[in-house]
């Protein structure tokens, strides 16, 4: 089998991944390199983003260099048509994560302007402006086949009980924005595969960390329809779709992380709360009790990381999850 120079560049770019993968310090380097891009603080996204797109280039220098190319199927690809359908699909799981938080908090009566902390068999954080619901499922998944992945790649496989069987979507759309992606990268130049590849990567990682408003998300969906409306020749009134498309929905960010911020206290919603629970040092207030949850009033100046962590620790093992209103001028 022949591969393109595409291809001879997946390839280096998965052996690179994996050297990332198996020494770790290397990751760490590179996770601080592309923070800008990828965002959050989970171990192994680098060395996701070298692997998926290495693989990507690989699997459409095959389409395109073997036998198969000379198929109809291949021959009567509409790159363009595909393209649209990988970013309608991308849309369409990002759309679904924000729907499974709404429907986590409606199940429990909790504001949709709040994190959500599972702390039983490890933590795991979620919310609607970055969303870990899809992760949960793919974690549980991979620990399901029997595939051990490193302690320091974070799973969230705590989330499982309270948003299963709902992102098993992912387990669909995942590999099927990849097939289209690939097939979206037929006939185009080199450097158009690589923008292609790179931007539809960071789309597949957010679709499973993060959601439509991380970072990756946010850039990745943005090189898609840059990719998409372009034209030839090209001109910079492409840019203008694409660009309006992407300032709705960091706009649409904001707009959440705002309306839903309040700086004077902190609302803590425990559920499944199996043992007495202690706030003493909190200035803790319960406003409201009933059989499935508590609602604590806390009066504090602490940021939300920092109750996070305080919370954490006094609730491991006393309940199964509880959820956090934010404040976002707690970081200024």
């Amino acid at each position: 089998m022949k591969l393109d120079r595409a291809g001879l560049i997946g390839i280096v770019m998965i052996f690179m991944g994996l050297l990332f993968f198996k020494i770790g310090a290397l990751d760490k380097i590179l996770m601080l390199v592309l923070w800008p891009l990828l965002s959050g603080s989970s171990d192994g996204k680098a060395v996701l983003l070298f692997v998926l797109m290495g693989s990507l280039l690989v699997v459409n220098s095959i389409l395109t260099t073997s036998r198969i190319k000379n198929s109809s199927f291949i021959k009567n690809l509409d790159e363009r048509k595909y393209l649209k359908w990988t970013i309608t699909l991308i849309l369409l799981t990002y759309i679904a994560g924000i729907i499974i938080e709404l429907w986590l908090r409606v199940s429990y009566g909790a504001s949709p302007f709040t994190t959500f902390l599972a702390v039983n068999n490890g933590e795991s954080s979620t919310s609607i402006t970055h969303t870990h619901v899809f992760k949960s499922v793919i974690g549980y998944t991979i620990s399901i086949l029997g595939i051990k992945v490193p302690s320091s790649i974070h799973t969230g496989v705590s989330l499982v009980p309270f948003v299963y069987p709902l992102p098993l979507l992912v387990v669909v759309t995942f590999p099927l924005v990849y097939i289209l992606g690939a097939l979206s990268l037929n006939g185009r130049k080199d450097i158009h595969k690589l923008i292609i590849v790179f931007a539809l990567t960071l789309c597949l990682i957010s679709m499973v960390d993060g959601g439509m408003f991380s970072q990756p998300g946010v850039i990745g969906l943005a090189g898609l329809l840059v990719v998409y409306f372009a034209k030839k020749p090209f001109s910079l009134k492409n840019l203008v779709k694409p660009a309006c498309i992407v300032l709705l929905i960091i706009f649409a960010g904001f707009a959440v992380e705002l309306v839903g911020s309040n700086s004077q206290y902190h609302d803590v919603t425990v559920v499944e709360q199996t043992a007495p629970i202690d706030l003493t040092g909190y200035n803790a207030t319960i406003i409201e009790s009933t059989n499935t949850k508590t609602v604590y009033r806390i009066q504090t100046n602490m940021t939300d990381k920092e109750i996070f962590s305080g919370l954490s620790d006094k609730l491991k093992d006393r309940c199964g999850g509880f959820f956090v209103s934010w404040n976002i001028f707690s970081y200024i």
